[in-house]
């Protein structure tokens, strides 16, 4: 991470994907914050590191947007909630400011500018970064097996 993203605690990931039958092949790569004000349209995410845990997660929201991106679909509000609850074997964390253990960490999602890694202000599910490739593989699998 340079030292921008260090200060902001969140590196800004671009994503592409190729499609081949129903395969989705996916390449990523760091996008800095300047670069992707003036590139709208780019499948963007957050990794967002969270100092009390010492690592790095992504929220479901952005999780979700990332899926319909690659997938090149639009979930309805019920298929939004089945992939939530398919995703629970990845054991999110909830991010709530009403959580001593969590508050300032949500406090520092709900202030981050566009892109921004939640829709509205409530309680937020994180993943580990790291688990990310495995969920995207599940959700992907269940809807083009």
């Amino acid at each position: 991470w340079n030292p921008e993203e260090w200060d902001n605690r969140r590196r800004l990931v671009q994503f592409w994907s190729e499609h081949q039958g129903n395969k989705i092949t996916c390449r990523f790569d760091s996008v800095p914050q300047s670069e992707r004000a003036s590139n709208h349209g780019n499948i963007v995410v957050s990794c967002i590191y969270w100092v009390e845990q010492n690592n790095f997660f992504i929220t479901s929201v952005d999780c979700i947007y990332l899926l319909e991106c690659l997938m090149d679909i639009r979930f309805s509000v019920e298929e939004k909630n089945r992939i939530r609850r398919n995703l629970e074997g990845f054991r999110p964390l909830t991010v709530s400011k009403c959580k001593p253990e969590s508050a300032e960490f949500f406090k520092l999602i709900m202030g981050f500018p566009n892109p921004k890694p939640r829709n509205i202000e409530k309680d937020v599910k994180v993943f580990p970064w790291k688990t990310l490739p495995y969920a995207l593989k599940k959700i992907v699998t269940k809807y083009t097996a």
